[in-house]
């Protein structure tokens, strides 16, 4: 609801809920911000839905982080109390109740190096560069509460992004080298337009204004074409007389057509190129001759055997 200004007027309960609820948010937001900033503004930020939602998440995230570390601090202060009390009693026993020792056991530094003295003191060698080399690895990675499994995930999540940088450095160097052979091939182009050979001539403009008039020329040519069309393709007065002359040449004109559709049928079935047509007629021919000879001798057959025969 952050596009909805504060002074504007609300209709709709439901819009109204949703306003209420998103100023309460906000309000959660900003004084969690206030915290995590204090004595100055927090940096400028986009106001929207999506901010406000991402906001809310980390900030209830950070307090139920915040609130697992006060109880473990305060698990750590107490147990720090009870270690310091024990040896502050231990050493009472063991040096008759010396003030100054005692005072010097009282501080959590002075437990937590005693400590780590006596946990180095029995170590050996090899667990001691361990030891060592967890610390410096911790304080590196940055990591408050140290373990194997996390120092190892850290270590994977910065070769990965040690790759991560690799390969875009590498696209970028490829880039790069793209770019600086494209601006040579440019530069060479900008110079070879700049030779005086690539000037174009003194008469191109005069050449160009004389495509102008005969494209001016021939526009108003098809502009009186079209309008002589036009003239052409109004209609007539129709008489009775037009009419009749009209219908006797529409059927002077069909008879025509049957005629040559007549002659045509003749011709159907021949190929469309004129050689083939007269080399196809040609066949038919030679073979209409080879019928008329066939149909010739059996005729003259018929009648020598069909005619009587005289008797000597």
């Amino acid at each position: 609801m952050a596009h909805i200004p504060p002074s504007a007027a609300i209709f709709s309960p439901s819009v109204a809920r949703l306003a209420s609820s998103a100023a309460k948010d906000w309000n959660f937001v900003d004084n969690w911000l206030a915290t995590k900033f204090p004595g100055r503004l927090p940096p400028p930020f986009e106001r929207n839905s999506e901010t406000l939602k991402a906001l809310v998440t980390l900030a209830a995230l950070n307090e139920t982080v915040d609130g697992d570390r006060i109880l473990l601090v305060s698990v750590e202060s107490s147990l720090l109390q009870t270690l310091a009390q024990s040896t502050i009693d231990n050493e009472h026993a063991s040096s008759g109740g010396n003030p100054t020792t005692s005072a010097s056991l009282t501080s959590p530094e002075a437990v937590v190096e005693s400590i780590g003295a006596a946990i180095e003191g029995e170590l050996s060698r090899e667990g001691r560069l361990a030891f060592d080399s967890l610390a410096t690895t911790s304080i590196e990675l940055g990591v408050a509460f140290p373990t194997p499994a996390l120092q190892g995930r850290k270590i994977a999540e910065l070769q990965t992004r040690l790759f991560q940088l690799e390969q875009t450095l590498s696209r970028t160097n490829d880039l790069r080298e793209y770019i600086e052979d494209e601006t040579k091939y440019l530069r060479q182009l900008s110079k070879v337009q700049e030779h005086p050979g690539c000037k174009p001539s003194s008469s191109l403009a005069k050449l160009n204004l004389e495509l102008q008039r005969k494209v001016k020329k021939q526009t108003a040519r098809i502009q009186e074409a079209s309008d002589k069309s036009c003239d052409l393709r109004q209609p007539s007065e129709l008489t009775i007389q037009s009419m009749a002359g009209e219908e006797a040449a529409y059927l002077s004109l069909l008879a025509y057509d049957e005629a040559l559709s007549r002659q045509i049928k003749y011709f159907q079935g021949l190929p469309p190129d004129k050689d083939l047509a007269r080399q196809q007629i040609e066949t038919l021919r030679s073979e209409l001759r080879s019928v008329t000879q066939r149909r010739d001798i059996a005729f003259e057959h018929l009648v020598e055997v069909e005619s009587p025969k005289r008797s000597r």
